[in-house]
């Protein structure tokens, strides 16, 4: 391939498509994520402090989120990583969540 058919092929791929836009919410969800598990940090604590019991549900949403964008990142980067800890987090999530309703036939 010379340097113009690989122009051409750049510019095909990426029609329609802001890069700039697409690095800034790349960004954006990247700090997004970070707030949300120091929120549920900070929520759990709370919850331990001030109840004394554990709060599934929201370890359970944000492990869903956070799964799932592992799993995006492996069908179009392929990297094997992603798929693991994808896998690994939405296992976890399904786990909490399933405690989160256990917790209701248990009172």
């Amino acid at each position: 391939m010379n340097k113009k058919e690989i122009l051409e092929k750049s510019r095909q791929e990426n029609k329609g498509t802001d890069l700039f836009e697409r690095d800034a919410m790349n960004s954006a969800s990247h700090k997004a994520i970070a707030v949300g598990g120091l929120v549920c940090m900070f929520l759990s604590f709370m919850d331990i402090f001030l109840s004394g019991s554990f709060n599934y549900t929201l370890w359970g949403v944000y492990l869903s989120m956070t799964g799932t964008t592992l799993l995006v990142k492996y069908f179009h980067l392929k990297k094997i990583h992603e798929l693991i800890f994808g896998i690994i987090e939405l296992l976890l999530a399904i786990a909490f969540i399933v405690m989160h309703f256990l917790r209701y036939n248990a009172r």
